[in-house]
C-alpha cells in the first residue's frame, strides 16, 4: 500500500533504496553527500523515522553481526516502500511548495528593529549567502559529486544562492 512519505521519510527510504544500512551508515551518507545543506535531519530523527518507516513495513530489519561488533539493525526496503518512494519522489519533482525561510520569517518581525540592525544582519546573512555559494561552486567544479542527480542538487543550491545574494543586494540598495 502506497504511503505519503515526509521529505525525512523520503530520503532515508532512497538511502536505503540504494544499499541496506544500518543507521550509522545512513548518517554517514548524509554527511558525505551534504544532504543536511536541504534537509533538517539530524542524527536521533534517522533512529525514529527508521523505527516509524518500519512500523508503516515500508522497511524492515534483521538483527545483523560483524566481526566483534555489537549486533546492528540493517534496515532493507520493501515492495510498499518502494512503491511509496516512487510516488514520493514523483509528487516531489512535479509539485510547486511555498519556502517557509527564516528570512522570510525574520523580515515579517523586524518591526523592533532599527534600521542599522537591520542592515547589520542582512550584511551577516550575504556574507553567509556568498560564502556558501563559494563553497558549493567548489564542490560542483571539483567534481566531488560523480553522478546526475548529486549534481543537480549541487547546481540547484547554487542557483538559489544566487537568487538570494541578488535578492539581498538589492535589499540593502533599497535600505541605503
Amino acid at each position: 500500500m502506497v504511503k505519503v512519505l515526509s521529505n525525512i521519510e523520503a530520503v532515508l527510504l532512497s538511502v536505503v533504496n540504494e544499499k541496506p544500512s544500518y543507521a550509522y551508515e545512513i548518517d554517514k551518507i548524509i554527511n558525505i553527500r551534504n544532504v543536511r545543506m536541504w534537509v533538517k535531519i539530524g542524527v536521533a530523527s534517522i533512529y525514529q523515522v527508521l523505527k516509524k518507516l518500519e512500523k508503516k513495513k515500508l522497511v524492515y530489519s534483521k538483527k545483523e553481526k560483524e566481526g566483534r561488533m555489537p549486533d546492528r539493525k540493517r534496515y532493507y526496503i520493501t515492495n510498499d516502500g518502494r512503491a511509496s518512494l516512487v510516488e514520493a519522489s514523483k509528487r516531489l519533482l512535479s509539485s510547486f511548495e511555498w519556502h517557509y525561510m527564516d528570512l522570510n520569517v525574520g523580515l515579517e518581525t523586524s518591526d523592533l528593529l532599527t534600521h542599522e540592525e537591520i542592515v547589520e544582519c542582512m550584511m551577516i546573512r550575504l556574507a553567509k549567502v556568498q560564502s556558501n555559494k563559494k563553497i558549493l561552486k567548489n564542490i560542483y567544479l571539483t567534481g566531488e559529486r560523480k553522478n546526475f542527480k548529486e549534481n543537480a542538487v549541487i547546481k540547484n543550491l547554487i542557483i538559489f544562492r544566487e537568487a538570494e545574494e541578488d535578492f539581498l543586494l538589492q535589499f540593502l540598495k533599497d535600505l541605503a
